[in-house]
């Protein structure tokens, strides 16, 4: 009997804990691959389906973290709004057990993902949920993070399968080469900064903002300048850390990048960078920018972005609207959000059990378009 009592206790916590059901999916891409993927299901009978476009690298349906999934939570934000949610495995990748990706990554096959691929994959993946009969009249809704906005843009610009609108989280505007120019040239720094040492709004640090004894600071300037001592980092010795010296810090870096995609050096740029392929950035590098593509898009275009988001600036996506406003087009609706990063303070839904302003809107309109 205490077995049985003990039981139906976890099965009563799994309920609350999962509001939605899992189907778990084989899906065969175009080269005969096969690849893992999730539709979660809100209990409720749904007529809309969210395809997430994973934002770069190794990731897949859960995306672990220590202590939670990452698309668990995305899951039962969607599913509590009575909206399918369908993940996947990006070729190559599994579930694993080592912090802190906990991702197994299959060099041979993960070497496949690139830009061009990745978009073919979705859409066999969009055509195999079609291939439903419960999903066959539902509206497709591809939902980008990050890179997935580039992914997403790109699919529904080339109508190769049926989307009915796109939600873009982190929104890139530009072609990648000149985003990752923006990050190393110190901009992504300085966004990350700023907010905690700049306490008079002149974008730069002093030295007295620097060596400030508050908490917060103390922690970020161990974290981020390794406690190292102000004139390390006051590089032209002009009484304060800006932009230009972060500029200078950095450069040597991205020239050494791209001269490290240049000669196919996966090992260096897995080790010293992040674990995508030469072939992923020259692809990368040579496609359109998204803000002349998604002009030539007219199903219906959200973006969700943050004020301090520091891996794409969100002066972009002002421009995006300012494109669209010129050519008399209206199925783009901005949401900008004050304080949020570029996951959109995610870590709101573990820290303070509470969505963020962003996650709530991206919720909203989900669930009203």
């Amino acid at each position: 009997m205490l077995r049985l009592i003990l039981f139906l206790s976890s099965l009563l916590v799994s309920i609350n804990l999962f509001s939605f059901t899992s189907e778990i999916k084989t899906i065969k891409l175009n080269d005969g691959e096969k690849i893992s993927a999730r539709l979660a299901l809100p209990d409720s009978r749904t007529d809309k389906i969210i395809i997430c476009i994973h934002g770069t690298g190794p990731n897949t349906y859960l995306t672990k973290r220590t202590n939670f999934n990452f698309y668990d939570e995305l899951a039962k934000g969607f599913c509590e709004k009575g909206v399918g949610f369908f993940t996947y495995s990006r070729r190559g990748c599994k579930d694993g057990n080592v912090p802190p990706y906990y991702t197994d990554v299959d060099s041979l096959q993960y070497s496949k993902y690139t830009p061009l691929q990745e978009v073919q994959d979705v859409e066999c993946m969009i055509k195999s949920i079609l291939k439903d009969k419960r999903f066959k009249n539902s509206k497709i809704i591809l939902y980008g993070l990050s890179e997935g906005t580039i992914i997403a843009s790109m699919i529904a610009e080339r109508k190769k399968v049926r989307v009915d609108a796109i939600l873009l989280h982190g929104y890139c505007n530009e072609n990648l080469l000149d985003i990752i120019k923006w990050q190393n040239e110190g901009n992504s720094t300085m966004v990350t900064i700023n907010p905690i040492f700049d306490k008079d709004g002149d974008k730069a640090i002093s030295r007295a903002e620097y060596e400030n004894k508050d908490e917060l600071v103390s922690k970020y300037r161990k974290a981020i300048f390794k406690d190292i001592a102000f004139d390390k980092y006051d590089v032209n010795k002009d009484s304060v850390i800006n932009i230009i010296d972060i500029t200078k810090l950095r450069a040597p870096f991205h020239a050494e990048l791209l001269k490290r995609v240049s000669d196919n050096d996966w090992m260096w740029i897995r080790t010293s960078y992040f674990n995508v392929t030469p072939q992923w950035f020259t692809e990368h590098f040579a496609i359109e920018a998204n803000k002349t593509r998604l002009l030539r898009v007219d199903i219906p275009i959200h973006i969700f972005h943050g004020t301090d988001d520091a891996n794409v600036p969100v002066e972009s996506v002002y421009d995006l609207q300012k494109r669209f406003d010129i050519c008399h087009k209206t199925n783009l609706t901005i949401h900008i959000f004050e304080k949020h990063s570029h996951d959109l303070n995610f870590y709101d839904i573990i820290t303070k059990k509470d969505w963020s302003q962003g996650h709530k809107a991206i919720f909203k309109v989900a669930e009203e378009l």
